[in-house]
């Protein structure tokens, strides 16, 4: 399978430093992702936490400069079992 034209080698990553994994209500980089790879699954007392869809990120970056406290990166997309 090769990879598909309009998306980049590397997917985002949601670390540690993210506001709504240390309780603080924030989904700016699921607002704004053009793709809607980044959702929010409710957890019992506290704001929703951020998954992201590594099938759906086209690995764009525009999830990089809205997140106010830089807590997203960027990693080279696992090898698909074709391509090894």
């Amino acid at each position: 399978m090769t990879a598909k034209a309009d998306r980049f080698p590397h997917v985002a990553v949601v670390g540690d430093g993210c506001l709504a994994k240390r309780h603080v209500a924030c989904q700016s980089c699921g607002e704004c992702c053009p793709e809607q790879a980044i959702r929010f699954r409710p957890r019992m007392g506290g704001p929703f936490v951020p998954e992201l869809n590594e099938t759906l990120c086209s690995g764009c970056g525009a999830c990089l400069s809205i997140c106010p406290v830089s807590a997203i990166g960027l990693q080279a997309r696992e090898a698909e079992a074709a391509d090894v």
